[in-house]
């Protein structure tokens, strides 16, 4: 096996076996790409005249033109005999060359090495390597031309019953067939008398797909997109266009009255300032149901029956879907700490626990810690936990008199005597022997 550098593009060759991939004429290709060819036959090869006698080392070929910028990915050989069936044939190479000149190809831009040719059908060859593992992949653009040749590497004696290329009957254009042979490269219509045609040497090739300015639904631009991409629902393409030079639609969505009432396409002023309702979002459809409220779950575990482009903007847990209502909704419950009543006026608090969970004890509300403790009284008497006990700690204790500290945790500091949970006289009488000022 060697290397190859041919016009600046490399490829290996080798004595690799090129095995083509027999197809139907009407087998169909993917999207974008296209067969180019100059002959015309019936599907069945009626019409086709074969081409003989070929020797070693030979030539013949066509001079296509690529419809587009793409890749030449493919190369076709209808191969066919007067016998019927015949065996395989493996010939010397397929070419493709440069085709700015005639009859004198330019630069060699593919060989694909010793081709295996089944007789009676269309021979497709896509790789150039026996593992088909190489892809055929030649770069052209929109009108150049190029060359497709069949290097013979046997004889052929086509009266005998073997198999060769075919040209079609419909005349020979002239600048488009040609035959090597005697070193020298000539038209080869020069060479048909009876019912010339052109030789039937194909080519598919995968055209680009054109580029151009994208708008999605935000009305923001990209440049250079294929087409193909730019078919998302709102997407604006505009061909061979740069976004410098376009104006993306206004964007537009479904306009809700609060209620499930839908109006399509609409802009965002006219539905929001013009008709009041509430826009559903760029690109929103009615039948998305975007207009159907359902039920938020809000971070402290409410919930409100919203829209969901009204839900999102206020830091929601989670929307549970259009037509979903609160009183069917599971909002994520949020946890906080929980003092527990352990007796003799103390507390132990508990981290992460729900309301429901912290049960009759304290809960100390939705994502408090226990860090610093809620739950605990570094000096009993010291309301406003400044280190001494005051006049001011007095007006805190007056406020909680009488006040329950399982119910009120806030209370913790004025439940001095520690004999019960109740802020009473005992608390008052045990808080005025300790007052520092």
């Amino acid at each position: 096996m060697s290397k190859k550098n041919s016009g600046g593009r490399v490829f290996w060759i080798g004595r690799a076996l090129a095995t083509g991939l027999i197809i139907a004429i009407t087998a169909p290709l993917q999207a974008a790409e296209q067969v180019v060819q100059n002959d015309v036959f019936a599907l069945d090869f009626s019409g086709a005249i074969i081409i003989g006698d070929f020797v070693i080392g030979e030539q013949g070929g066509a001079r296509l033109t690529s419809p587009c910028d793409g890749n030449i990915v493919a190369i076709q050989i209808p191969w066919i005999s007067n016998s019927g069936a015949t065996p395989q044939t493996l010939q010397d190479s397929i070419h493709v060359f440069d085709g700015a000149s005639f009859p004198i190809p330019g630069t060699e831009l593919l060989l694909l090495d010793a081709p295996l040719l089944t007789p009676g059908a269309l021979n497709e060859f896509r790789f150039i390597d026996e593992n088909n593992t190489i892809p055929i992949n030649v770069p052209v653009t929109a009108g150049q031309q190029f060359y497709v040749t069949l290097q013979y590497g046997e004889n052929t004696n086509i009266a005998g019953g073997d198999a060769s290329i075919v040209r079609d009957t419909s005349g020979c254009t002239s600048g488009l067939n040609v035959l090597f042979a005697s070193a020298t490269w000539f038209d080869f219509c020069l060479f048909q008398i009876v019912t010339p045609g052109n030789v039937a040497l194909r080519a598919v090739v995968d055209c680009a797909e054109p580029a151009g300015a994208c708008c999605d639904f935000n009305a923001v631009c990209v440049d250079d997109v294929s087409e193909g991409s730019c078919e998302n629902p709102g997407d604006t393409f505009f061909l061979g266009q740069a976004c410098s030079g376009v104006t993306c639609p206004t964007p537009v969505g479904a306009c809700c009255d609060g209620t499930g009432g839908c109006l399509e396409n609409q802009t965002q002023n006219f539905c929001e300032n013009i008709l009041s309702r509430t826009y559903g979002g760029n690109g929103s459809a009615c039948a998305d149901q975007i207009c159907d409220p359902g039920a938020c779950c809000m971070q402290d575990g409410s919930c409100q029956d919203l829209l969901e482009s009204v839900c999102s903007t206020m830091n929601p847990t989670n929307f549970e879907g259009p037509g979903t209502t609160c009183a069917g909704a599971s909002c994520t419950q949020p946890t906080g700490a929980c003092c527990i009543d352990v007796g003799g006026g103390n507390f132990v608090c508990v981290p992460d626990q729900t309301e429901a969970n912290c049960g009759g004890d304290i809960w100390q509300g939705p994502f408090t810690t226990c860090t610093p403790d809620p739950c605990s009284c570094g000096l009993p008497g010291d309301m406003d936990d400044d280190g001494d006990i005051d006049l001011e700690d007095l007006d805190a204790f007056t406020a909680c008199f009488g006040a329950d500290v399982t119910i009120s945790p806030e209370c913790l500091c004025a439940n001095v005597d520690s004999a019960n949970n109740v802020i009473d006289l005992n608390d008052w009488s045990s808080l005025a022997t300790i007052i520092t000022g």
